[in-house]
């Protein structure tokens, strides 16, 4: 474990462009209500009281002050979404109990317009919405924007999703959304930046904002950097689902599992300081550095069942490895703030929209208060007695 007497190595640089221009980064509850598959069938090892999947989805609004424009990246699942594509198969999902209850208070459209007045965005000041990938529990409900509100999607998705249903019988997305509305697919040959080792397009052309190429998980899947202050730099990477829990990108060899946590991610067992030992048992056991090693991998229960590949959830493994070791860099460095789509161990850590946004987050010290808070998902697979972590 991580201590005073060694140093962890340095992740490679950040390599952002200097700039004068941050954008406003806020968070959104999309309301959904997921709990899932035993999560031994989406990650390994498998940690007793680490049952089931359980996930909300963050969508996140970003303002950019020089042109007013407002993006929205993800938007969750749709509030009816009984009326997503047949080919999803969500009715048979629950059946099976691979899905054991999902909820959708509002469309993320809903969120927006109905806020109280102070609060309120009319949805004509959404510029664009980002998907990250074209998976249901993020594209949400695009048809619910007007024609002049754009959908950026990452490299192949055109092909790969396009048309929707019922165009097309198979499709896993909705034609609803693409209709009437220009759909652009970011290129990333056009543009020789990288951010860390990420291909990267610089947004807004100033620096403030970065979409970045993260394959792996799905077709056309695209992370986001976004400059949260100026001076000094600091950063947030929207990460999707390129990781779908922190356990699959810490600890790592610059980020080690330090020997005492504070704030305790386990306070009904230690409080206000966890040893960083209680947590040994579940490290994998084929690990050379079990410290220093992400607690889970990700799998695919459904690997070589799939219509057809492009649906997999885990769409090519190789690709995902690179990207998740890319996420690892940028979770190491100082001025980057991490945020995965599903990471809810940040709840109640983090302000929402409308109370606040994130661009402080260095200053407020969240990203320390919340780097080692996922662990509270393992809580159940500890060792009760005290000398657990001695």
């Amino acid at each position: 474990m991580s201590s005073s007497s060694s140093s962890p190595p340095r992740p490679p640089p950040l390599n952002a462009p200097p700039s004068t221009t941050a954008v406003r980064v806020s968070v959104i509850d999309t309301t959904l209500n997921l709990v899932g598959a035993p999560a031994s069938m989406v990650w390994q090892p498998a940690i007793p009281g680490f049952d089931r999947v359980r996930c909300g989805c963050w969508s996140i609004l970003i303002t950019h002050p020089p042109s007013g424009q407002r993006l929205l990246y993800d938007l969750g699942v749709r509030k009816d979404w009984q009326n997503l594509a047949p080919a999803i198969g969500i009715p048979g999902l629950m059946d099976s109990g691979i899905i054991t209850k999902l909820e959708v208070g509002q469309n993320v459209s809903e969120v927006l317009s109905e806020a109280a007045p102070e609060h309120r965005i009319g949805l004509e000041e959404i510029s664009a919405v980002i998907w990250s990938h074209f998976h249901f529990d993020h594209t949400g409900d695009v048809s619910t924007f007007p024609s002049t509100t754009k959908l950026i999607v990452g490299p192949g998705s055109k092909k790969a999703f396009m048309p929707g249903y019922p165009a097309d019988p198979h499709a896993q997305t909705l034609e609803s959304d693409f209709a009437g509305r220009d759909v652009v697919e970011v290129d990333f040959t056009k543009s020789p930046l990288r951010i860390g080792r990420f291909e990267a397009l610089d947004y807004f052309g100033d620096g403030s904002f970065y979409l970045l190429n993260a394959p792996g998980h799905a077709i056309g899947h695209l992370n986001a950097l976004a400059r949260t202050t100026v001076s000094p730099p600091t950063f947030i990477l929207l990460g999707g689902d390129s990781a779908h829990h922190c356990g699959e990108i810490r600890p790592s060899i610059y980020t080690p599992l330090p020997s005492e946590i504070s704030p305790s991610p386990v306070p009904h067992l230690h409080s206000p300081i966890c040893p960083g030992g209680i947590f040994s048992p579940l490290f994998p056991s084929s690990a050379t550095k079990p410290h220093a090693t992400p607690v889970l991998s990700l799998i695919d229960p459904f690997a070589g069942s799939y219509p057809d590949p492009k649906f997999a959830l885990i769409y090519d493994d190789d690709q995902l490895r690179e990207t998740l070791e890319k996420d690892v860099e940028l979770d190491a460095c100082a001025e980057v703030f991490v945020l995965l789509a599903h990471d809810w161990s940040l709840k109640g850590v983090i302000p929402e929209w409308p109370i606040g946004d994130l661009n402080g987050w260095a200053e407020e010290g969240w990203k320390d208060v919340g780097r080692w808070k996922f662990l509270e998902d393992f809580e159940g697979g500890l060792k009760s007695d005290e000398d657990g972590g001695k």
